[in-house]
């Protein structure tokens, strides 16, 4: 087909891939697993039923949990102009799956005007369909990115903003305002996003629910429902059925 090229992804539980770069653009459908892409300024979690989209030329690595069945579609740099220039996921819909299926079945004589008609298609739901709240900004700043590096190597801890700010050398006031300034952000928010993302990647791995409470530093299951639901609209036990 012309302008694009549809693979099947297929990597075994904890399986990484090292930064590289595409000449085009990717989406990347997710039917099993959980997919996690790195970016010098964003991360982003894409679970089983997501969708993720990678600009041309963006340096990035991949990280897989569980094991991840999904397809690559990849576009040419024309088809791409119209998606986002940096990663993007979106909530997966049975249309968009049934996209992907019917590109893979794709016969070699088909019409290409009916392969582009396909194509627009898929632009239009894209164009429609809910972002996935798990793509996290991530700060430039060398101390910010210290912290940040920090609450994903241990998410559970637990510090005081005053804290934080004095291990990374600012004041508390400018700690807030630089960290929201460069991530839109509070650092509580975006920590609660970091860990949300976490989860994701445990269930995947299949962790139980109470597992992840306790890595993740939530006071009970409860506690961590309520966060996962606040973030993704749903319990963890849905999340794990769908």
């Amino acid at each position: 087909m012309v302008g694009v090229r549809l693979t099947v992804l297929k990597r075994r539980a904890g399986d990484h891939t090292a930064m590289h770069t595409h000449a085009g653009g990717q989406l990347a459908l997710v039917c099993r697993g959980a997919l996690e892409l790195t970016a010098a300024d964003r991360r982003m979690l894409m679970p089983m039923g997501c969708l993720g989209w990678i600009p041309p030329r963006l340096p990035h690595g991949a990280h897989y949990h569980g094991d991840l069945h999904g397809w690559s579609l990849e576009l040419d740099s024309g088809l791409s102009a119209a998606l986002p220039a940096q990663l993007q996921a979106w909530g997966g819909t049975p249309l968009l799956e049934g996209i992907f299926r019917r590109l893979a079945a794709w016969p070699e004589q088909a019409d290409e005007a009916a392969a582009a008609r396909l194509l627009q298609v898929l632009g239009d739901e894209l164009a429609w369909a809910e972002p996935y709240p798990s793509s996290l900004p991530w700060p430039r700043h060398p101390a910010l990115r210290q912290l940040a590096q920090a609450l994903q190597a241990e998410p559970a801890r637990d510090w005081y903003l005053q804290r934080w700010a004095e291990h990374i050398g600012m004041s508390r006031r400018s700690l807030i305002r630089h960290f929201r300034a460069e991530t839109g952000l509070g650092v509580g928010e975006w920590r609660e996003r970091l860990r949300m993302m976490r989860a994701q990647a445990l269930l995947a791995e299949g962790r139980s629910v109470s597992f992840c409470a306790l890595e993740l530093g939530y006071c009970d299951c409860s506690a961590f429902i309520v966060a996962f639901r606040r973030c993704f609209g749903g319990t963890p036990g849905r999340f794990l059925s769908d």
